[in-house]
């Protein structure tokens, strides 16, 4: 099969990019994808802004400016198009293959709004989304039929499928880790609210921050969430590190006692989850969104309610009496640490979800033949 990624957006990456810097969590399950569906054999391209056109893991990857055209694009068997429904710009400008829509989107992103239009639903071959509760938000807030949908979920960077999770800090001795590792308005501020009273309750935890719009491209001097970092710098108990490239973060996770995240955020999936989940850690998170689908009953969660203050009050009680739980308990804490691992690395692999790309696409493909 010859299948072609397009990405609209100004972010400047390779199929190699995300394993050594920072990259937003669709771009990165792109290339993931992209260098597994190469792997089984298939011709694989990514057309987006890089400024490094070549190939990489398998894939070609090349800039849109040049190979963004009808001539160049109906060679392929099929379009995969990353969150954005422009297929009435890709049918004006001639290409004539199947397209399908992967999105990570919420129903109520700009990049998503001309789903509205019957005449731009119509245009998809098929609509890839990463949990049943964004699909069905789509179904019912924009009409996108569900005969053609379907739910095809995230996974882990290749750097957690490889990893060997260090032992738990409750059987070794050590202070627990809480880790942070999505973007700062995701939840970071209430993070760093609730933290004080975390650390009061257990003096020796420690809180490491993988977080800035770096994975976005954002250049420092234009980062509107620079105070958060500094306040994560000067703050008790704290380090701040940064964004940082998947195989980095993977190590830095190894051993971690859990991912605080305190989302406020409907995220339509969460990678971040994923991989903790994979490290062994244990996810201390909200009720919002697709995160109680994504962990499957393994996160600790809490409502989310509309008083970030008093979020921050119970997310702190949360974790203290989650963190307590586990000392006290090691043998069931590290029974659930190993099912968590398995799960992980049971449904969230990209070689699994390679193959179940291919088997949805392939129908696509004979029902357009």
């Amino acid at each position: 099969m010859q299948i072609a990624f397009l990405d609209p957006t100004p972010l400047d990456y390779t199929v190699e990019t995300p394993h050594h810097a920072p990259l937003g969590g669709t771009q990165s399950a792109a290339c993931y994808l992209a260098a597994e569906l190469a792997a089984l054999g298939h011709k694989v391209a990514i057309v987006n802004s890089t400024s490094t056109p070549g190939e990489y893991r398998g894939v070609t990857c090349l800039h849109h400016e040049r190979w963004l055209s009808a001539s160049f694009l109906n060679d392929f068997d099929i379009a995969i198009v990353l969150s954005s429904a422009s297929a009435g710009f890709l049918r004006q400008i001639g290409v004539c293959i199947p397209l399908v829509l992967w999105n990570q989107h919420s129903h109520d992103q700009d990049p998503v709004q001309q789903l509205l239009q019957t005449e731009e639903r119509a245009m998809w071959a098929g609509f890839a989304f990463v949990s049943q509760w964004q699909l069905d938000n789509f179904v019912t807030q924009c009409g996108v039929p569900r005969d053609k949908s379907r739910v095809l979920r995230n996974a882990m960077s290749p750097a957690f499928a490889v990893l060997a999770p260090a032992p738990p800090w409750f059987n070794c001795g050590a202070p627990p880790v809480l880790v942070y590792t999505s973007t700062p308005f995701r939840g970071l501020d209430v993070l760093l609210v609730a933290f004080p009273k975390i650390r009061s309750a257990i003096p020796d935890v420690r809180l490491r921050v993988f977080s800035s719009m770096a994975m976005y491209q954002v250049k420092p001097q234009n980062d509107k969430f620079r105070n958060f970092y500094a306040y994560c710098a000067a703050m008790n108990g704290v380090d701040y590190v940064g964004p940082v490239g998947q195989d980095q973060l993977a190590q830095e996770l190894s051993g971690a006692a859990a991912l605080a995240y305190p989302s406020t955020f409907a995220e339509t999936s969460c990678i971040a989850a994923i991989e903790a989940m994979a490290a062994g850690a244990a996810i201390f998170t909200t009720r919002l969104g697709a995160l109680p689908e994504t962990t499957a009953g393994f996160a600790d969660v809490i409502e989310v309610g509309i008083d970030r203050r008093q979020l921050a009050e119970n997310y702190a009680d949360m974790v203290i009496c989650g963190l307590d739980n586990m000392s006290r308990d090691p043998l069931t804490a590290a029974s659930r640490r190993d099912t968590r691992i398995a799960f992980a690395m049971e449904r969230y692999v990209w070689p699994g979800r390679a193959a179940e790309w291919i088997v949805w696409l392939s129908t696509i493909l004979d029902d357009h033949a």
